[in-house]
């Protein structure tokens, strides 16, 4: 008998809820150069590994976590700020943000039989940018940015947010993710999911 696809989800779920950057947009290559670029203003070094092993996690977190670490003297607001517009101005030199297709082809199939909605780490205007590039907002009854929680993940307020949204329990949901801070959140919420990078799904 042949297996279900890891990104199907399974007969009994009622609900999708869907990470953004990395997982249903190709923003993370515009990112992690606003990351490396807003870094050089600081005079500091910020690897791509840095960002990837905190990915979904909000700016401000991010850089009190590395400021921790490596005993930068930064402040967290006033660096998401001068990311924020480095990111934009790479974001229109760019152009249009592309989708990631294997996830939007599963949004397109599901967007009018289940409840969908979106958690992300990044914050409103972001988002709201990615949304409208990719014409997908319509598809979703709520999404929930970093401007919306107070703990982000790896904790589960994202999460639960999200279900509370489309009206649909923990153990119905299924999210896609595409970083191990997100997989944590969505376990923490009683929630399945699948990391879209290695296929692998997790179970609370």
């Amino acid at each position: 008998m042949k297996s279900t696809h890891p990104l199907i989800p399974a007969p009994h779920i009622e609900g999708l809820i869907f990470d953004l950057d990395g997982t249903l947009a190709d923003t993370m290559p515009i990112h992690l150069e606003a990351w490396r670029l807003t870094g050089n203003i600081y005079n500091v070094e910020i690897t791509d590994q840095m960002i990837n092993d905190r990915a979904g996690t909000p700016t401000i977190q991010v850089i009190e976590q590395l400021s921790e670490l490596f005993d930068w003297q930064i402040d967290p607001v006033e660096f998401r700020l001068r990311k924020n517009k480095v990111y934009t101005s790479l974001k229109t030199k760019n152009g249009k943000i592309k989708p990631i297709p294997s996830v939007l082809n599963i949004a397109k199939i599901y967007q009018q039989s289940l409840p969908m909605a979106i958690g992300t780490g990044s914050i409103k205007k972001n988002a709201d940018m990615a949304l409208e590039d990719l014409g997908i907002a319509e598809w979703f009854q709520i999404m929930v940015t970093a401007d919306d929680v107070e703990k982000h993940k790896p904790y589960p307020e994202t999460f639960l947010k999200c279900g509370e949204g489309i009206g649909i329990s923990p153990e119905k949901c299924f999210v896609y993710e595409d970083g191990q801070m997100g997989i944590q959140a969505a376990l923490a919420a009683g929630m399945s999911a699948v990391n879209i990078q290695t296929l692998e799904i997790y179970h609370p």
